[in-house]
């Protein structure tokens, strides 16, 4: 294989934002139980906020996490989410991601208090999400790609979402 033809093909990223989201636990269905494929659970969106260089706002309920667990290895899940995100300024913003999150081991997670508390490093939380709005201050989310690397906190995640260059 010739590598040169490679040289000039990097991953350049910057921040697009952080983001904190809430779970409504009240109204949230939760687990739904295994089904032919997986272990289907429902979360819905209670609130959130969202801040970067560019964009700033906050993340409406009603939006949430679809996700689902492996039969054969219950830590791990695959998220499937949907939100709108409005700006400071009144636009809204449709946010849908995908991704996967391999939670930490029984016993890692028995050693903390707070989920919060787990370093990052004792698990796996990617996603990678879309946006789409007609705002035309904001029209050039609808052309990026992002990457969101996250962690679980005490009744939701946080990420911090980067802009594939």
């Amino acid at each position: 294989m010739d590598i040169k033809k490679y040289k000039d093909i990097d991953l350049d990223y910057e921040l697009l934002c952080y983001a904190e989201i809430f779970i409504d636990q009240e109204t949230s269905p939760g687990n739904l139980g295994q089904n032919a494929w997986a272990d289907q659970r429902v979360a819905y969106i209670l609130s959130g906020s969202f801040e970067g260089p560019l964009i700033k706002g906050k993340v409406l309920p009603g939006g949430g996490d679809w996700p689902v667990f492996s039969h054969q290895r219950p830590n791990i899940m695959k998220s499937d989410v949907r939100a709108v995100w409005e700006t400071n300024d009144g636009a809204k913003i449709y946010v849908t991601y995908t991704g996967k999150i391999i939670k930490p081991n029984e016993e890692i997670i028995n050693n903390h208090k707070d989920i919060s508390d787990i370093n990052s490093e004792y698990y796996y939380f990617r996603m990678s999400p879309s946006f789409n709005t007609n705002s035309e201050k904001y029209f050039w989310l609808n052309d990026i790609v992002t990457i969101a690397i996250g962690r679980l906190i005490s009744g939701g995640v946080v990420y911090k979402i980067f802009k594939i260059k």
